[in-house]
Parts: C-alpha cells; structure tokens; sequence
C-alpha cells in the first residue's frame, strides 16, 4: 500500500499529539505510569521530525511504501496470535485480581500483559520469517 508523505506526517503528528496529551494527563493526576507515554510522544515527535526532513526533501506528493500485500498475511498471523495471547494473560489477570491472588497493581498487570504481546509479536514475525526461508 502507498500512501503519501503528508498522510503519514498527519499520522505521526496526530499520535505525537495524543501521547503528550495522556502523558501530561496521567502527571497531573499522579498515575504511575506517565513517564510510559512521555517516552512514547518522544520516540512519535522524533519519527514525525524525521518525516517531515523527508518530506521536504523529496517532495510531499510523493508516495511510500508502509505495507506489501506479500507480507500482509504474515502480518495478519502475528497480530492473530498476539491477540489470543493478551487476551488469555488478561483473563487470567482478572479471574486472579478478584479470587484475590494478584499482588500487582492492575494497571501494572495491564502495561505487562500489552509489552509481552508485543513482544510475543516480535517472535511470531521472526518464527514466519524463518520459515520462509
């Protein structure tokens, strides 16, 4: 798929945005987990900084590459299997939280459950490539 560059400058900015706005959010109102989204608004300020650069240098009617249709069922497998993965950890977070045996913080449950999912992503992506090979 091809889309172009101004498109994905507006993404960017649009998520660089959002994060920053949670982040001070959750500051003010004295959550634990601010310093999460302040680290995700920088890494999507410093892409949308990158994306502008080449923006202008190329042009912004030109068009990039984000996603091949070869590549897309793999793509589709992974998130599949990071899905059922998550929702199997959360399930068992909240039967655990309410029979009393969970001694975490629910939200720190949550930001666990999401970060191994990625990187149980992360596997199944390198697991495909493998087997293409």
């Amino acid at each position: 798929m091809r889309l172009p560059k101004w498109s994905l400058l507006m993404f960017n900015l649009l998520l660089c945005v959002a994060f920053a706005y949670v982040s001070i959010s959750s500051f003010s109102n004295g959550a634990t987990v601010w310093w999460i989204w302040g680290l995700v608004a920088i890494i999507y300020g410093y892409t949308t900084i990158n994306r502008f650069i080449k923006g202008y240098k190329e042009g912004w009617s030109t068009t990039e590459i984000v996603g091949d249709e070869r590549t897309w069922n793999a793509r589709l497998v992974s998130c599949s299997i990071a899905f059922i993965y998550i929702l199997i950890f959360l399930t068992v977070g909240i039967f655990t939280f309410y029979t009393d045996y969970l001694v975490f913080d629910p939200v720190v449950y949550m930001v666990l459950a999401a970060s191994t999912s990625v990187a149980v992503f992360a596997t199944a992506q390198i697991v495909q490539m493998i087997q293409k090979s």
